[in-house]
C-alpha cells in the first residue's frame, strides 16, 4: 500500500471519530495530557459544562471542580488513582462556567501507548442531577410513606384501646350481671345495654377494620371452612335485627350442603353478616332475604339477596366504596357505610370475588365465590367427659392502670375460687411486685402509664425469679400481628378487650392450679 494512501486513510478514520465523539451531546467527552489539561472537547461537554472548547483547552481539569474539592486536591487524586491502576470511577459535585453545581458520574482511563508510556486521559462526566434528585424524591417519598404507615399504626393501636377498653367493662359487667340472675324487669333493662354495647363495639371494629386494609396490615389466616356452618351463624347473629323489621329470611329446605372454602372463618362470617345485615335494612315492609350456596365450576358460590328496591346501575360505582350511602337510602338507616366495602376487601384478601346482580324494582343479589377447599379428616373418638371442676387457689397480678376493668377481672376471678388479686397500675411497680410475691399468674395490660406491657413482659422473662411465672395479654389492641409479636417474646396468652367472660374463666384456668 501506498504510504500516502495509509496516511489518508488514517486522517479520514480519526476525522470519523472526531465525529462521532463530537456529537455525542449526553456525555462530555474529553482529552487530557498526562498532567490533567484539556486537550480535546466535544458538543456535550459544551453543552454540560457551558464552556467552549477554545476557553478550556489548556487548562486543568480542577476548572471544574468545588472549591474544597480543589483545595484538598482531589483533581490530583483522581488522576493518580487513574495512573496508577487504569481507571477511576465517582460521582460527585461539579461545576458549570455560570458557578452552577451539577452532580456528575465521572470516568477516568489512563492511555497508554504499545511501550506503555502514560499518554493522557479520556474524561467522560454525565450530568446525572436529574436522576439523583428523582432517586432522592423517591427516597423521600418512601420514607414518608412510611413514617405514616407507623403513625397509622400507632393510631389505630390507640384509638382500638381507647376505644374497646371502656366497651370491656361495661360488657363485662353486663355478663357479671345476668350469671347472678336478675328480674325480668332487670333482665330486659341488660339485654338492651348488652346489645347496644355489642352494637357499639361492631361499628368501632369495622371502622377499626377498614382503617387496617387502608394501611395495608389487615391479614387472614386461611384454611378449610365448613360454608354451613359459618351461614349458619352468621342467620344467628342476624336474627334480632330480622326480627325487628320483620325480615323473613329464607334458606334452603334440605340441609346446607357439605361444602367447604379456603378461608378465614371470622372474615367470612363477618361478610356474610355485613351482606345479611344490608339485606334486612335494605328490604321492602314484610319482605324476605335468601341465603344460598353451592358449587360454580373449582369454586364455591354463596348467595345473599334481598327484596329490597335494587339499585340504579348508575349508582353501583360508589357501592363499594367506603363511607359512601346511596342517596335513596341514606339518613334513615343505620350504620357507617363501612359494611359493603369491608366486605368487599375481606373477600378479596381470602383471594375470592364480592359480586352484584341488582335491578331497580326487583332486588339486590350478592355473591361470594371463594377458592373450594378439601373438609377436615373425620373426627377420631369422642374424648371422656371432663370431671366437675374443682375450685382454684392461687395469687393473680394483674398489671392494670384502668380502674373499671381491674374491678371486673377481681369480680370474675372471685368466681373461681381461693383467689387473691394484688395488683399495680404501673409496669416498673408490676414488675417489683411479680419479684416480691411470686405471683401463679400474670395478667398484663400493654397501655400503662409509663412503660410498655411488652416491656414489662420481657423483664418478667429475663428475671430467673419471674421467668416460670404465666402471663396472659389483656389488650384493647386486637391487631393480629400485636399478638403474634407479644407471644414471640414469651406471653403466654393474648385475650383481645372486650372479653366474653366465660372465654375469659376458661383461659386463666389453662394456667392456674386447683386447688387438692
Amino acid at each position: 500500500m501506498v504510504p500516502g494512501t495509509l496516511a489518508s486513510q488514517l486522517s479520514e478514520e480519526r476525522e470519523r471519530f472526531r465525529l462521532l465523539v463530537d456529537g455525542v451531546k449526553d456525555y462530555a467527552i474529553m482529552m487530557l495530557d498526562p498532567e490533567g489539561r484539556v486537550v480535546s472537547w466535544n458538543t456535550g461537554a459544551e453543552r454540560i459544562k457551558g464552556y467552549r472548547g477554545d476557553e478550556v483547552i489548556g487548562r486543568h481539569i480542577s476548572l471544574f471542580y468545588t472549591p474544597d474539592a480543589v483545595e484538598s486536591r482531589h483533581p490530583d487524586s483522581e488522576l493518580t488513582i487513574a495512573r496508577e491502576i487504569g481507571r477511576y470511577e465517582e460521582e460527585g459535585w461539579r461545576v458549570r462556567k455560570d458557578g452552577s453545581h451539577f452532580w456528575a458520574n465521572v470516568v477516568i482511563t489512563a492511555l497508554r501507548d504499545e511501550a506503555g508510556v502514560l499518554r493522557g486521559f479520556a474524561k467522560v462526566t454525565r450530568d446525572m442531577t436529574q436522576q439523583r434528585a428523582a432517586a432522592a424524591a423517591e427516597r423521600e417519598a418512601r420514607e414518608a410513606a412510611e413514617n405514616a404507615n407507623r403513625a397509622k399504626t400507632l393510631f389505630l393501636s390507640g384509638m382500638s384501646h381507647e376505644l374497646r377498653t371502656p366497651l370491656n367493662a361495661i360488657l363485662g359487667f353486663t355478663q357479671l350481671l345476668e350469671f347472678d340472675g336478675l328480674r325480668s324487669d332487670q333482665q330486659d333493662a341488660m339485654d338492651q345495654i348488652r346489645r347496644a354495647g355489642e352494637h357499639l363495639l361492631a361499628l368501632v371494629d369495622e371502622l377499626l377494620d377498614v382503617a387496617r386494609i387502608e394501611a395495608d396490615q389487615m391479614t387472614v389466616s386461611l384454611e378449610p371452612v365448613a360454608v354451613g356452618a359459618v351461614i349458619v351463624e352468621s342467620i344467628e347473629l342476624v336474627g334480632s335485627l330480622a326480627t325487628e323489621h320483620a325480615i323473613g329470611i329464607v334458606t334452603p329446605s334440605a340441609p346446607w350442603p357439605d361444602l367447604y372454602v379456603v378461608a378465614d372463618a371470622q372474615r367470612l362470617r363477618q361478610a356474610i353478616t355485613n351482606l345479611l345485615s344490608n339485606a334486612i335494612k335494605y328490604n321492602r315492609p314484610n319482605g324476605h332475604a335468601r341465603v344460598e350456596a353451592g358449587m360454580r365450576g373449582e369454586c364455591v358460590i354463596i348467595t345473599v339477596a334481598g327484596t329490597g328496591p335494587g339499585i340504579d346501575a348508575a349508582a353501583l360505582d360508589q357501592l363499594f366504596k367506603p363511607f359512601e350511602r346511596l342517596a335513596a337510602t341514606g339518613g334513615a338507616i343505620g350504620g357507617t357505610g363501612l359494611g359493603l366495602a369491608l366486605s368487599k376487601r375481606l373477600v378479596e384478601l381470602m383471594d375470592g370475588t364480592l359480586t352484584i346482580d341488582t335491578e331497580v324494582g326487583s332486588g339486590s343479589e350478592f355473591t361470594i365465590s371463594l377458592p373450594l377447599a378439601q373438609g377436615p379428616r373425620p373426627a377420631g373418638p369422642a374424648a371422656p367427659a371432663e370431671p366437675e371442676r374443682a375450685a382454684l387457689r392461687a395469687t393473680v397480678l394483674y398489671i392494670e392502670d384502668n380502674p373499671a376493668n381491674l374491678r371486673l377481672v377481681e369480680h370474675i376471678l372471685s368466681r373461681l375460687g381461693d383467689i387473691t388479686v394484688i395488683s399495680a397500675p404501673l409496669g416498673r411497680a408490676g414488675i417489683e411486685l411479680a419479684r416480691a410475691q411470686k405471683p401463679d399468674l400474670v395478667l398484663l395490660d400493654l397501655h400503662l402509664p409509663d412503660i410498655g406491657g411488652d416491656e414489662v413482659a420481657l423483664e418478667l422473662r429475663a428475671d430467673e425469679t419471674t421467668a416460670a411465672i404465666p402471663i396472659i395479654v389483656l389488650s384493647a389492641d386486637a391487631y393480629a400481628s400485636q399478638r403474634r409479636r407479644l407471644l414471640r417474646i414469651g406471653v403466654d396468652e393474648y385475650v383481645t378487650k372486650p372479653f366474653k367472660v366465660a372465654e375469659m374463666i376458661d383461659t386463666v384456668e389453662r394456667f392456674v392450679k386447683r386447688a387438692p
